[in-house]
């Protein structure tokens, strides 16, 4: 072969290969820049949902009190919805639909006053509720002793470690200074950081510890009094109503499930009168102070940024002093 020949088919081979690795760099830059457009788009989707939420919640506030304005306090649990040609907005549990420029959002309207009250020197009666009707589980019980003395540890000023409690030195070997608090407890989940506190009140399926009352900072609000019926568990209906009878348990809550999905009020519902009466102990008034949770509605696919927040209601004008102090406010 001639020189020139060859020097051509070198040419030629050093052009291929440069193409070829073109077009895998080309190739590879299409994949990531795909791939990056799908994480962009789903970021940038929440983001837009939380912004939405936002605005849903400043809606509902003001719906809650408009509602207020025109009925004041009634039975939860009663309300006829088709007898208004406006939707009424209650803190009954039931599920709303609001068109927010376009998008579907569901909105669930709850008391605030749900949940163990731990509080205070509250968590010892809470506590000891749970030891309704387990007098023959002795294991469980011991947990609710030993997680009683360290609550105890972690909100007194003294250094005495309780029989099974836990005081500065026991935190700092787990690594968890500056544990303890040593005062009272200021928020609801500051609990978690208490070892055996959430294998007593596990999160719920959303992470959220609704087992647990709120506690509202310092000169805000109160959410005293026993929790609302319709947002009790089966463990206060017991506990507050003396029902323990299972059959009859089983009554009540599905009665509470079918009016939040239907609307079927508890007093025509499947429920006997007699039992509906001994409820009387769980209120079925509304506190006046709210939780509120919005959420994508049923069979929108796009991502969407839950939100949960708490506040107190205020007249239809807003708060005399135009500050609306809220409880709690999360995104998850």
């Amino acid at each position: 072969m001639k020189r020139g020949s060859s020097e051509k088919g070198s040419a030629l081979l050093a052009v291929l290969v440069l193409v070829f690795t073109g077009g895998l760099i080309t190739a590879l830059a299409m994949a990531v820049g795909n791939s990056s457009s799908f994480e962009v788009a789903s970021h940038v989707e929440q983001q837009r949902s939380m912004f939405t939420a936002e605005g849903v919640a400043q809606r509902v506030q003001w719906l809650i009190s408009a509602d207020r304005y025109l009925h004041g306090s009634e039975t939860l649990g009663e309300t006829d919805y088709e007898e208004y040609d406006y939707e009424r907005f209650l803190a009954d549990g039931t599920p709303h639909t609001i068109d927010y420029y376009g998008r579907l959002v569901k909105v669930v309207i709850e008391d605030a006053r749900q949940g163990r009250r731990m509080d205070g020197t509250q968590y010892r009666r809470s506590l000891d509720a749970l030891k309704v009707g387990i007098d023959d589980d002795e294991d469980f019980i011991e947990m609710i002793e030993h997680l009683k003395d360290k609550i105890t540890d972690y909100v007194d000023t003294n250094d005495d470690t309780s029989t099974e409690g836990m005081e500065e030195s026991d935190y700092e070997a787990e690594d968890m200074k500056p544990l303890p608090r040593n005062g009272a407890i200021q928020f609801r989940e500051e609990l978690l950081y208490i070892p055996g506190f959430r294998e007593l009140f596990p999160v719920d399926k959303d992470g959220l510890l609704s087992s647990v009352r709120l506690i509202p900072p310092e000169n805000t609000v109160s959410i005293g009094g026993n929790p609302s019926l319709l947002t009790a568990t089966r463990q206060e209906i017991m506990n507050y109503c003396n029902i323990d009878d299972e059959d009859e348990l089983e009554a009540v809550m599905e009665a509470i499930q079918e009016w939040k999905n239907e609307k079927v009020p508890l007093s025509e519902g499947s429920l006997d009168p007699l039992l509906l009466g001994r409820l009387n102990n769980l209120p079925r008034t509304e506190s006046g102070v709210y939780t509120v949770k919005i959420s994508a509605d049923e069979g929108d696919r796009k991502p969407f940024k839950r939100l949960i927040f708490s506040f107190q209601a205020s007249p239809v004008a807003g708060p005399s002093d135009k500050i609306i102090q809220y409880l709690q406010w999360m995104f998850y």
